[in-house]
């Protein structure tokens, strides 16, 4: 090659044939990728629908377990039910016909009475004092305005109002309270109601309530802290005094400084019961006792992974002779008079049952419980079985 001549090799492109077959290879890697995608596609779309199925089938049959329970499921949940109400009844009478605490030896019937549980059953009853608590349907409007106003720190003139709705809407007539609200107020909202004038069967029916609906209340209806501090303190289920041995904190708090007696030193120099049997000398009685008059009592029962349970609210009735005889006013809206849940009126008198149903239902836990002030000032641990 003369020198400075550069050389320059020409490249012959491949025939025609050759890049057609290239280019058919490729195009069928990609075909086959593609088909690839849509198996495994086909393949996700049939797994999520066969596990969505299979779900879907497994919710089913414990829908029809729950409500298809067999008959001996059943049948020992209430026979468990009767054995709480016999180990109460018995320690009551023990103790003269008084429940105080369930330190008397009523926390677990189970232990109480020796029962066998079946193998491969779960059991547990708990016992609680639905009396601690105040009872907001029989409150006074003083002890009303003072809750408000210690426990939530309310302003003088919020809580008069607070206090004057809620007695305008449970008292039976129409006449309006300086502070409060009628029938006339509520029929020109929209939707348009009247006043209840009857006792709070709830305390979610507050969020019907001039002002209560704005300070215990959210934007949209739902309730708030000073709700669930209020639902702490209260009760719609009783109208007796409050049980100091099973009060929340709060309420012991705010009875002693009611009553004039020093709430740390309530629990002090008791002995060998860590339970009052008598209110405080200061004490109002009326607002203040020392018994449990209204029990929740829920049984669970679960044999295998499908539970079963009743929850029964029952009114000790020791010292009558017959059922019939029981306190009236223990419940808002009840009376003495008042025809019994199960059973007429005349059968159960015949039985002369030691309790009176208020309530009773099924895959019920009964709500929520605030723990009784009381534990925490003897620095000692409630029974898991009754609180």
């Amino acid at each position: 090659m003369p020198p400075g001549r550069q050389f320059i090799e020409k490249v012959t492109p491949p025939p025609r044939s050759v890049r057609d077959h290239a280019h058919a290879l490729h195009h069928s890697q990609r075909k086959r990728g593609s088909v690839l995608i849509a198996v495994l596609g086909i393949i996700l779309l049939l797994s999520f629908i066969v596990t969505r199925f299979i779900d879907e089938a497994v919710e089913d049959l414990e829908y029809r377990a729950i409500f298809n329970e067999p008959a001996n499921v059943r049948s020992f949940t209430y026979s468990m039910l009767e054995v709480a109400l016999a180990t109460i009844h018995e320690v009551g009478l023990i103790d003269d016909g008084k429940l105080y605490a369930p330190e008397q030896g009523w926390a677990d019937p189970i232990e109480y009475a020796r029962i066998e549980i079946p193998n491969g059953w779960e059991v547990s009853i708990s016992i609680r004092d639905e009396s601690g608590k105040l009872p907001i349907n029989t409150m006074s409007e003083a002890s009303l305005n003072r809750m408000f106003e210690e426990s939530f720190d309310f302003d003088f003139g919020t809580a008069r109002e607070l206090s004057s709705v809620l007695l305008d809407w449970i008292d039976p007539d129409d006449n309006r309270r300086l502070n409060g609200a009628e029938s006339e107020d509520y029929l020109r909202r929209n939707p348009p109601y009247r006043a209840a004038n009857r006792p709070l069967q709830s305390l979610k029916e507050l969020r019907l309530l001039k002002v209560w609906e704005d300070h215990f209340f959210d934007e949209s209806g739902q309730p708030n802290e000073r709700f669930y501090q209020l639902e702490g303190m209260v009760s719609v289920l009783h109208s007796g005094p409050a049980n100091l041995n099973s009060s929340p904190q709060q309420v012991l708090e705010m009875l002693a400084l009611q009553d004039g007696y020093d709430q740390r030193s309530l629990f002090d120099g008791l002995g060998d019961l860590p339970y009052l049997r008598q209110p405080p000398g200061s004490a109002n009685r009326q607002e203040s006792g020392v018994e449990a008059q209204l029990l929740r009592i829920t049984v669970s029962l679960a044999r295998g992974s499908v539970p079963f349970t009743i929850s029964a609210l029952v009114e000790p009735v020791f010292n009558s002779d017959t059922a019939s005889a029981s306190p009236s006013g223990r419940a808002p809206g009840r009376s003495a008079q008042d025809a019994p849940k199960t059973g007429a009126k005349s059968e159960q008198d015949a039985l002369r049952y030691p309790f009176k149903i208020v309530q009773i239902s099924e895959y019920s836990q009964g709500g929520t419980h605030t723990p009784a002030g009381r534990y925490s000032a003897l620095d000692i641990t409630p029974q898991s079985s009754s609180f």
